[in-house]
């Protein structure tokens, strides 16, 4: 993914490994930190303190997280196919993830606000089948297990249009360090 990144960011960046409970940066250093997709893996308590020392005062935090919609049939179905593989993973979708601020308590950010962006792609099958492959819950599955689950998807998508919408919409999330 790094060298991915590399290759088409429009220009120099700066990569640093490291983890959300342990940022590699001074006390202050930023105005904003976003973090898309990966909240709900963090321990929560622990990586919201670390923003905080890490933003200035005033500097905001903005999550977000692309969510597939259920509202078509074929994603209904989708969701039934896949879900019951899901168990004792974190998921944006439990809300688990706003412990953190509560428990961290009120004196260091702001309330969360939210706003939700609808919006579609159009994707193919064998673009969803690989979607659904690269969900670690679904990838970590033992090889004979995940290959099964992989071709129910793909029988979902027998007779679907070669390329169809796929809803999504996007929500997010921010606050204010106090």
């Amino acid at each position: 993914m790094r060298a991915e990144f590399d290759a088409r960011a429009p220009v120099a960046a700066h990569l640093v490994a490291a983890v959300a409970e342990r940022l590699p940066f001074t006390a202050g250093s930023f105005d904003a930190v976003v973090c898309g997709q990966a909240f709900h893996w963090f321990d929560g308590p622990a990586a919201l303190a670390e923003v905080h020392r890490v933003l200035r005062p005033g500097g905001r935090l903005g999550l977000l997280w692309n969510v597939r919609e259920r509202t078509v049939e074929w994603a209904r179905r989708l969701a039934e196919l896949t879900e019951p593989y899901r168990t004792g993973v974190p998921t944006y979708r439990a809300s688990a993830w706003r412990d953190a601020f509560e428990r961290l308590g009120p004196d260091r950010f702001t309330p969360l606000e939210r706003r939700e962006y609808p919006f579609e792609h159009e994707a193919d099958a064998a673009t969803m089948v690989d979607r659904v492959a690269s969900i670690s819950w679904i990838g970590t599955l033992p090889g004979g297990e995940r290959a099964a689950v992989l071709a129910r998807v793909r029988a979902l998508f027998d007779g679907m249009p070669s390329r169809f919408p796929v809803p999504y919409h996007t929500d997010v999330w921010w606050c204010r360090r106090i």
